[in-house]
């Protein structure tokens, strides 16, 4: 794919709309399209994290390994997300392990030199930080509503009474 193609498939990734163009073609220039096929690990939790990954296309799944022997779903992303935030801060490893549900095609953005980008540029870079944090809020909010649904059965009804 060459370099407009790639720009064009940015602008077009929710994640960065209206980004400023110029700042696409510095994203295009660090980034590589890739494209993987179902039950593909992208990273591994705690894995050194040295990119950002915008979902194209496809389904993944966040899973977090508490033994070496099984992992635990956590939530599944799709088209317009972003994965691998943690190449974003200092001494990265990724906090998940990202593993492919459905054909799955991604921007692989070096992390190094997006963090470059947005320090040469604080107004970029805080836009970019922004999106960041509403992404992992978005994430943050969906894993609270699954323990919920995990963990409620296992409390009273409010409406009970100790005396009962």
């Amino acid at each position: 794919m060459n370099k407009n193609e790639l720009i064009k498939t940015l602008q077009e990734n929710r994640f960065l709309h209206d980004i400023d163009p110029a700042h696409l073609a510095q994203i295009a220039n660090i980034a590589q399209l890739c494209d993987f096929a179902p039950h593909d690990v992208v990273f591994r939790e705690g894995q050194n994290a040295d990119s950002v990954y915008l979902v194209v296309s496809g389904k993944l799944s966040l899973e977090l390994s508490p033994s070496t022997i099984y992992r635990k779903h956590l939530v599944s992303v799709g088209p317009g997300e972003m994965l691998g935030w943690s190449s974003l801060v200092e001494n990265p490893r990724f906090a998940a392990t990202a593993v492919v549900v459905d054909p799955a095609r991604l921007v692989r953005i070096d992390g190094q030199r997006l963090r470059a980008i947005c320090d040469d540029d604080p107004r970029f870079g805080y836009e970019f930080m922004r999106r960041t944090m509403r992404a992992l809020a978005n994430r943050l909010t969906a894993t609270w509503t699954q323990l919920s649904h995990l963990y409620v059965s296992h409390y009273l009804p409010v409406t009970a009474s100790m005396d009962e």
